[in-house]
């Protein structure tokens, strides 16, 4: 096992930052058989959301999830708290394959979700630490200057409309004053606590009746008129089963090779003096996101602790997601040296937790919804790092999908349909390579853009 990376400040602790920022009480696992209308695999942000938008529309309908350990503890809730407006990692593809119109509509969809979250968290009473302050995507060389004004004219193209202009060094300093940025372009968003999002979805969730199973991994699930799922205390028989397993969906055999978990890492401080936090001008609290493929991004936390993450994604051989993978000192020593190149008058910043998370990626960078042949077994997945505020989208178009309505949402680009299918990965070794490979181009790639 790697041990902890002796270049960081401080102490680390190798465990994630938001999960001690409340207090968990995990839901009874299932102990028997049950039955129900609707079972979702998956606890986090995608099944809370199918099922909170799914009881609202049919009060009636018995809904349980089920969840291998609780709520918040995969991607939903390591996530770096990001709430944008993104339709995928290349929307250059997506307006390729689906017009600006379709994107325009998609794009619009997520955008819409940020803003009813907040909603959401307000009503429900959430304390999610929802902070609707926006990001720079920021650009630190001439390459990603260019990038910048390309994902402008692209908005623009399919937006219909002039965008915000590109602001100059000097501009983008007086927002984020690191000396690293060269320009800049804001982009609307929020951002929140992660896991107190996960946790509240699943508060509310079961104060309006539906059934949580936490501790209870899905084995499997077997096909039929009323397709089950197989758990080890007991089997669920379902009218319509949502697989919402994120990182773990190319566990389920029907999903083997859709999508890769790909690890993404992140470090977090201890809270920043008042000293420190007047070194740099950053009075708005915007989030900070690097314009290139590998990013690197930053926010505060609402105890003013810095969240510095991304750097390189790492796929293990045989797709692991063990969590000795937290120990990677390379990652860490890459994340720390751009730190320091960001922002060279935090030399003093420790960082106290250093931890990562998995991701679940598909070959074409998108999320996917859809059905099975039958009809009864759905999916929603694929949101490769990018969940929040999608998630929330997705949920509508899984509750339209379960419910059998022809609607808005059933038509965004994101549903697969004759039109748009999947590209599959590879088996090992022939992924483990092809990972390693994709992930070089890249690098070289921005390394002469």
């Amino acid at each position: 096992m790697s041990t902890p990376p002796k270049q960081l400040p401080g102490t680390p602790k190798h465990v994630v930052y938001w999960h001690e920022t409340e207090q968990v009480t995990p839901e009874p696992p299932l102990r028997q058989d049950a039955e129900c209308d609707v079972c979702i695999i998956g606890g986090g942000y995608t099944g809370l959301w199918t099922a909170l938008f799914l009881q609202e529309a049919e009060p009636a309908l018995d809904i349980r999830i089920v969840e291998a350990e609780h709520s918040g503890h995969g991607a939903s809730g390591r996530a770096d708290g990001f709430v944008t407006p993104t339709v995928g990692k290349d929307i250059r593809a997506l307006v390729k394959e689906f017009g600006t119109r379709r994107t325009l509509e998609a794009s619009q969809a997520v955008g819409r979700s940020i803003l009813e979250i907040g909603r959401f968290t307000r009503r429900n009473k959430i304390d999610a630490e929802y902070e609707a302050n926006d990001y720079l995507m920021v650009a630190t060389d001439p390459g990603q200057l260019k990038r910048l004004r390309e994902d402008r004219d692209l908005a623009a193209e399919i937006a219909g409309r002039a965008q915000p202009e590109i602001m100059t060094a000097a501009q983008a300093r007086e927002v984020i004053g690191s000396p690293a940025i060269q320009g800049a372009l804001r982009t609307g968003g929020a951002q929140v606590n992660p896991f107190k999002l996960a946790r509240g979805l699943a508060r509310v969730a079961k104060e309006r009746g539906i059934t949580i199973h936490d501790g209870t991994p899905a084995l499997r699930v077997e096909p039929g008129v009323r397709p089950t799922v197989v758990t080890p205390g007991g089997r669920i028989t379902a009218d319509k089963v949502v697989v919402a397993a994120n990182a773990r969906q190319f566990t389920f055999r029907q999903f083997r090779g859709r999508t890769v978990p790909v690890w993404s890492y992140a470090m977090v401080s201890d809270p920043l003096t008042d000293a420190q936090l007047g070194r740099i001008d950053w009075a708005g609290r915007e989030g900070l996101v690097e314009a290139k493929t590998m990013l690197t991004c930053a926010r505060f936390t609402a105890d003013n602790r810095l969240l510095w993450a991304g750097g390189t994604p790492l796929y293990f051989y045989g797709r692991d997601m063990g969590e000795r993978r937290m120990y990677e000192p390379r990652v860490y020593r890459e994340l720390l040296r751009e730190f320091r190149r960001f922002f060279p008058m935090w030399h003093d910043v420790g960082f106290r937790y250093a931890y990562g998370g998995v991701i679940d990626m598909t070959r074409d960078y998108a999320p996917h919804f859809g059905s099975l042949p039958g009809g009864n077994i759905l999916y929603g997945y694929g949101f490769c790092g990018n969940g929040i505020a999608a998630t929330h989208t997705g949920g509508k178009v899984l509750r339209d999908l379960v419910l059998g309505k022809d609607t808005d949402w059933t038509r965004l680009l994101y549903v697969d349909d004759a039109r748009r299918g999947q590209r599959t990965y590879p088996p090992e070794p022939l992924l483990y390579a092809g990972a390693r490979a994709t992930t070089r181009l890249l690098q070289w790639k921005e390394s002469r853009a």
